[in-house]
C-alpha cells in the first residue's frame, strides 16, 4: 500500500505538469491599416497567441464589442505560426478578425480574451492581450449618419419583371424590382437601406433583404439582394423613382454614386363588361339554352378568372407585407438581442406605417428606444443585449396599442337601477 501511495505522489505532479499550459503565452494585437482608416472601411484585426516550447492545444480567442465599431470573424480556422523570440522558440496561432468603424473619431478596441486549453481541450486558464485604438476619419461628401459603404469596388444592378418596355399592365398587375449589390471587403450589413417610394395609386410590398456574405482567407465579399413589388391599383401613367447607392472608393479616395434608373409605366383601363339587353328575348329552344350556359361558363373563365387571380395575388402580398406581419417579425427579432437584425426589422416596420404614424414615432416613447438602438449600432452607445431588445419590443408594443388598437368599450354587467324614460 505504501508503495502505491509513493508512486501516486510521484506520478500526479508529472501528469498535472503534462496537462498544464506550457508557460505564459505572448499575445500580440495588430491593426491593418494601423492608421488612415475611414468610416466604413474594413480593418483587419490580427491576434497572435504564442507559447514557449510547445502548444498543448490551440486556444480560443474572442474580442469584446467596441463602441462605435462592429467586429466580425470570418475565418473558421486559425493560422499556425512559429517564431523565435530571444533564445526561446515559440509556437502558436494567428486569429483574424475584421473591424468596421461606424463613426468618426477615436475608437477604443478592447483587449482580446484568450482561453487556454489543456491537451484534452478543457479550459486550463485564461489570459488577456493589450487593448488598442484606431483613429477614423469621415471623408468629404460622405454622410456618417447611416451605414457607410467603403470599398475598392462596388457593383450595383437591377432587373424588372415583367419587362416594363413590352408588358401590358392593367389594374391589379404587379411589377417586381430586383436589386443586387456586391462590395469587396464589406458585408451586406454595411450597405444602406433603400427607401422605396411610389406615386399615389401604387402599393409597395418590400421583402426582407437577402444577405449572402462570402469569405476567402479573411477577405469578405458582401452580396445583398433587395426585392420590392409594385401593385397598380387603378389605370393611369406612373413614374417609379430612381434609387442611388453612395460609397467611398478606397482606391482613388473619391466619393462615388451608383444610380439605378426608374421606369415609366402606363396602366390601361380594364375593359367594361358587356351588359345584357333586357329587351332581347331568346327563343325557348333547348339548344339555345345550352348555348347560353356555355357562354356564361366561357365568360367566367375568360373574364373573371384573371380578376380573381389578381385579387388573390394582392391579398397574398398584402398579408405578407402588412404592418402586422412586419411588427411580429420585429418583436421576435428584438427579443433575441441582435442589434443589427433589430435595426433591419425596425426599418421594414417603420416603412409600412402610414405617414401620420411615422411622424408620431418621433414624439412618442418609442423615439428614445430607436435612438439607443442607432447609438449601439452606429455610434458610441452602450452595448446591445437581450434586455435592451426586450425593452425595445415593449416600446414597440406600447406604441402600437396607443396608435393603432381600437379603444375597448366597457360593458356594464347590469342595467341602470333608474333608467331614464
Amino acid at each position: 500500500m505504501r508503495v502505491v501511495l509513493a508512486l501516486l505522489l510521484v506520478l500526479l505532479p508529472a501528469l498535472a505538469q503534462a496537462q498544464a499550459p506550457a508557460g505564459e503565452p505572448v499575445i500580440r494585437t495588430m491593426l491593418d491599416p494601423a492608421q488612415g482608416a475611414v468610416i466604413g472601411q474594413p480593418v483587419r484585426l490580427n491576434v497572435e497567441v504564442l507559447f514557449p516550447g510547445e502548444m498543448l492545444h490551440p486556444p480560443r480567442v474572442a474580442v469584446p464589442e467596441a463602441a462605435g465599431a462592429q467586429i466580425l470573424r470570418f475565418e473558421t480556422q486559425a493560422t499556425t505560426m512559429r517564431e523565435r523570440i530571444g533564445e526561446q522558440d515559440y509556437v502558436g496561432q494567428s486569429f483574424e478578425f475584421v473591424l468596421f468603424p461606424r463613426r468618426g473619431g477615436a475608437i477604443a478596441v478592447p483587449a482580446p480574451s484568450v482561453t487556454l486549453l489543456d491537451r484534452s481541450g478543457e479550459p486550463a486558464g485564461s489570459a488577456k492581450g493589450e487593448p488598442t485604438r484606431i483613429d477614423v476619419t469621415v471623408p468629404p461628401g460622405i454622410d456618417p449618419s447611416g451605414p457607410v459603404l467603403a470599398a475598392d469596388r462596388v457593383d450595383v444592378e437591377q432587373s424588372w419583371s415583367p419587362n416594363p418596355a413590352t408588358a401590358q399592365f392593367k389594374p391589379g398587375s404587379a411589377l417586381v424590382r430586383l436589386i443586387r449589390r456586391q462590395a469587396d471587403g464589406v458585408p451586406a450589413l454595411g450597405m444602406a437601406e433603400f427607401h422605396f417610394a411610389a406615386p399615389e395609386g401604387v402599393r409597395i410590398y418590400a421583402d426582407p433583404p437577402v444577405a449572402e456574405d462570402r469569405s476567402n482567407r479573411g477577405n469578405v465579399e458582401g452580396h445583398r439582394t433587395d426585392k420590392v413589388t409594385y401593385v397598380f391599383e387603378r389605370a393611369g401613367s406612373y413614374e417609379l423613382p430612381a434609387l442611388s447607392q453612395p460609397w467611398w472608393n478606397l482606391s482613388d479616395k473619391q466619393a462615388r454614386m451608383e444610380t439605378l434608373p426608374g421606369v415609366a409605366v402606363t396602366v390601361a383601363a380594364a375593359p367594361a363588361a358587356g351588359r345584357p339587353d333586357a329587351q332581347k328575348r331568346w327563343p325557348g329552344l333547348a339548344w339555345l339554352a345550352a348555348a347560353l350556359v356555355l357562354a356564361i361558363l366561357a365568360a367566367v373563365l375568360i373574364v373573371l378568372r384573371p380578376k380573381l387571380s389578381a385579387l388573390w395575388q394582392q391579398a397574398v402580398m398584402r398579408h405578407r407585407s402588412s404592418e402586422a406581419a412586419a411588427r411580429r417579425e420585429l418583436l421576435r427579432t428584438a427579443r433575441a438581442g441582435d442589434a443589427s437584425k433589430t435595426y433591419q426589422a425596425s426599418s421594414h416596420w417603420l416603412r409600412r406605417l402610414p405617414p401620420d404614424e411615422q411622424q408620431r414615432v418621433r414624439s412618442s416613447a418609442l423615439a428614445p428606444a430607436l435612438a439607443r438602438l442607432e447609438r449601439a449600432l452606429f455610434g458610441a452607445g452602450p452595448a446591445w443585449d437581450r434586455a435592451a431588445g426586450a425593452a425595445f419590443a415593449s416600446a414597440v408594443t406600447t406604441f402600437h396599442r396607443q396608435n393603432r388598437s381600437p379603444p375597448h368599450r366597457v360593458v356594464e354587467p347590469l342595467p341602470p337601477l333608474n333608467p331614464i324614460a
